[in-house]
């Protein structure tokens, strides 16, 4: 539950939105994915109606102010504290605290209206768009392996040929995929091991990684996930060194898979 008698501040968030914008690392990337889903935003709103001893009476009329870009889009506007805030406006501003998912709602629920939020919009100027929540929504389907830590790497006793075969043929018509390596994977720290996909590709894993994803979720048992990290990491290329990918692309002759 919000504690609304705790200021809002996020110095953590904002660190790593400026860290991310420096650097727009996979590892920064998941860290601010994290991040943004776990802190509390200040929205501004306009109430019509009562406010007594801070609860807004029955029969009030509500509606958040939002920001357009230049297409005329709407967005909905979340700051991490007072002092950002005021770059958009001094004067006295009622909001409500919301979280990501209470934005993510709004968003769904008036899709037509508010194409999005604003984290800071005259600050770090981050733009959640509903592209950007199907991406987020897939977060534990990339995973960042740090350093020292230790991962044990194997093949499945029980192969899973099905969906070996529905990623290949996904793959086979993505032509920014080079390869792709399976492994069953133990790392430290988990209780049990899961699946893990390393994949070579070029262009942008923005859009590539949750579809992969989506067509392995439907293979795998309730309890179980798949993780996907990107073969040009420092573990990737380490793990897939004398392995064999169950997927490589050929690049000469007429037949091209």
């Amino acid at each position: 539950m919000i504690d609304v008698n705790k200021p809002v501040t996020n110095p953590e968030l904002v660190k790593i939105m400026d860290e991310f914008l420096k650097e727009r690392s996979a590892e920064n990337e998941f860290v601010l994915i994290e991040s943004i889903m776990q802190a509390h935003f200040l929205t501004p709103v306009k109430i019509e109606g009562e406010i007594e001893n801070g609860v807004i009476k029955a029969g009030s009329a509500i509606s958040f102010k939002m920001l357009a870009n230049n297409a005329g889009e709407s967005f909905l506007m979340a700051f991490t504290d007072w002092e950002e805030l005021g770059k958009w406006s001094r004067e006295k501003e009622e909001t409500f605290i919301l979280t990501y998912e209470d934005l993510k709602s709004i968003v769904e629920n008036d899709a037509q209206r508010v194409k999005g939020f604003v984290i800071n919009p005259y600050g770090q100027n981050i733009i959640i768009t509903p592209e950007l929540m199907e991406y987020f929504s897939q977060r534990k389907s990339e995973i960042v392996i740090k350093k020292d830590t230790n991962v044990m790497l194997g093949q499945p006793a029980n192969y899973p040929h099905e969906l070996v075969k529905a990623l290949s043929n996904f793959l086979k018509e993505n032509r920014e995929v080079e390869s792709a390596y399976l492994f069953l994977a133990h790392m430290e720290g988990e209780a049990k091991p899961n699946l893990l996909l390393i994949i070579g590709f070029t262009g942008e894993k923005a859009a590539l990684f949750p579809r992969i994803a989506a067509i392995a979720q439907s293979y795998l048992g309730k309890d179980e996930y798949i993780d996907l990290i990107p073969l040009n990491t420092e573990f990737g290329k380490e793990a897939t060194k004398n392995a064999t990918p169950f997927y490589k692309r050929k690049k000469w002759g007429l037949f091209i898979s």
